[in-house]
């Protein structure tokens, strides 16, 4: 672990010596790594695969917590996150993955764009330095934010996430007006250095607007919700599927066209899924919307992968988290297809995969189908249910066209709300759950919604918006002994707690409870 802070000491030191005048200005040797050589058209490719990362591999751990993926390693981490024992070593990768290599490279992205005037770089760098910062104020309640890389401090202050929350906003701000100036003369195109959208300055400005949208959603507890501002950030944020934010990972070898192992592929070798979310695909939960004109979902073949035995393809069978036992079941377990394509062999069932964990798949990141979702929701909290439904369909439909599915006969059918008067905020949410597989957001969504409970924390599909999203039968009762306690965050990573606790327990003396992943985070109250 001393590692972590010996890497972040060295690189601070190369920011600070690059702002001296004196020798080492003259001396930089552009064969020799260091932090003040690099052009912007450089830094900003490894700055948005790291920040792909950690923030796809927290969207994997939300999946675990919030009951789409089941881990068949009860030894494992993931297996601690299926029975919510949110240690500190599960939630651990997301914070280092931005504080070693992402975000610490931010401020160096930023005083590289400004002495060229690469205006366009500069505005990236904002909007990726606020994601990532609230991202984990959102998973974890508190990181360290006005310390966090100041050089030579090894115990940086943490900041709750109310507090990041207002200043990402106004970073986003400045991104904006960053990218809608002109580039300096020897500034490098954006397009050089872009792998998110090739450059593409207005689909950069409709993200941060997205982004805008969501943190501004997510307020919805609290008396800083503003339905109006949501509704008017949408408007310029990502509407079409073209201008989302999807990430494509890079070959690996551009020899052999071997494409790098995408986030999930790499994060769900013996992850499973839950009969909750094949529930929810195939439209199997109370309240879900039916009649005589049925459709099966056209994502269930893609989101639901298929056993293959003998030649022959069955569905598979998903994890009931309300009868799986403390122990586990094991990865070989035949009747739980793998979430990776496998092919049969003698010995072993094969699977078709899904589309998310397909070697070479997409990260969705930030898509024109979350924000109808959120619209759908704020309409329906606003009692505008011809606008929520309307929203509500063109959520589905935007997530279908991103996954290559023809949804027209689905929308039409009964399997899908028609009447404006019927529709439910469940049902809005659901679907919201579907389309944000595998997303931070989809935690971050449960939390808000408060599970499936009644005002109390009690488990009620009455009343509740998840149905069927229940407890697990072996949840941790060490930090969860209540039923009416669910999980609000993760624990503070390992580097806090080994390295950083007086500063942890300055900001939060709560973090040393058992119970502090029980405490909801300044949005969820």
């Amino acid at each position: 672990m001393k590692k972590f802070f010996i890497a972040i000491v060295i690189l601070q030191m190369f920011f600070l010596a690059s702002c001296t005048k004196g020798w080492l200005d003259i001396n930089d040797n552009p064969n020799n790594p260091n932090t003040s050589v690099p052009t912007v058209d450089l830094r900003l490719p490894s700055i948005l695969a790291q920040f792909v990362d950690g923030y796809e591999s927290a969207g994997t751990r939300g999946a675990l917590v919030s009951q789409q993926l089941v881990s068949a390693n009860n030894s494992a981490n993931n297996w601690n996150l299926t029975q919510w024992n949110i240690t500190s070593a599960a939630g651990n990768w997301p914070y280092q993955s931005w504080y070693v290599y992402c975000g610490v490279n931010i401020p160096d992205l930023l005083k590289a764009a400004e002495k060229v005037g690469a205006n366009h770089y500069y505005g990236a760098g904002k909007i990726i330095w606020a994601w990532g910062f609230t991202n984990l104020a959102d998973m974890y309640g508190m990181v360290p934010f006005d310390e966090a890389f100041v050089g030579g401090n090894m115990t940086p202050k943490y900041n709750q996430g109310d507090y990041i929350y207002e200043k990402a906003l106004q970073e986003l701000e400045v991104g904006i007006q960053y990218l809608q100036k002109q580039q300096g003369e020897s500034a490098p195109s954006l397009s050089k250095g872009d792998y998110l959208y090739q450059g593409d300055v207005q689909k950069w400005i409709k993200l941060a607007y997205g982004l805008k949208a969501r943190l501004l959603n997510h307020l919805s507890k609290t008396d800083k919700y503003n339905p109006s501002a949501i509704l008017e950030s949408i408007e310029k944020a990502p509407l079409l599927a073209s201008e989302s934010a999807i990430y494509q990972y890079q070959d690996e070898l551009v020899s052999t066209n071997a494409s790098t192992n995408s986030l999930q592929y790499a994060n769900n070798n013996t992850n499973r899924l839950s009969q909750l979310y094949i529930n929810y695909i195939l439209n199997k939960y109370t309240g879900a919307p039916s009649g005589g004109g049925n459709v099966e979902d056209p994502r269930a073949l893609l989101l639901i992968p298929n056993i293959i035995s003998k030649g022959v393809q069955n569905r598979t069978v998903g994890v009931d988290l309300s009868t799986l036992s403390a122990n586990g079941f094991p990865s070989s377990e035949p009747k739980y297809a793998a979430l990776r394509a496998v092919a049969e062999t003698a010995t072993v069932s094969g699977s078709t995969g899904t589309w998310y964990t397909t070697k070479g798949a997409k990260g969705l990141l930030l898509t024109n189908s979350e924000m109808y979702f959120i619209r759908a929701e704020v309409y329906f909290k606003q009692n505008n249910k011809v606008q929520a439904l309307q929203a509500y369909k063109d959520g589905i439909k935007a997530h279908c066209e991103l996954l290559g599915v023809n949804s027209s006969n689905f929308l039409g059918s009964t399997s899908v709300v028609q009447d404006a008067n019927l529709l439910t905020l469940s049902q809005i949410m659901i679907q919201k759950y579907i389309a944000l597989s595998y997303s931070p957001e989809m935690f971050n969504d449960v939390r808000r919604m408060n599970f499936c409970t009644d005002k109390a924390g009690n488990y009620d599909e009455s009343q509740g918006i998840y149905k069927g999203f229940i407890r697990p039968s072996f949840a941790y009762n060490v930090s969860f002994p209540n039923q009416t306690m669910w999980p609000r965050r993760f624990n503070v990573p390992t580097y806090g707690i080994q390295y950083n606790l007086d500063q942890v327990l300055k900001s939060d003396p709560d973090a040393q409870s058992v119970t502090y992943m029980a405490k909801p985070v300044f949005w969820d109250k």
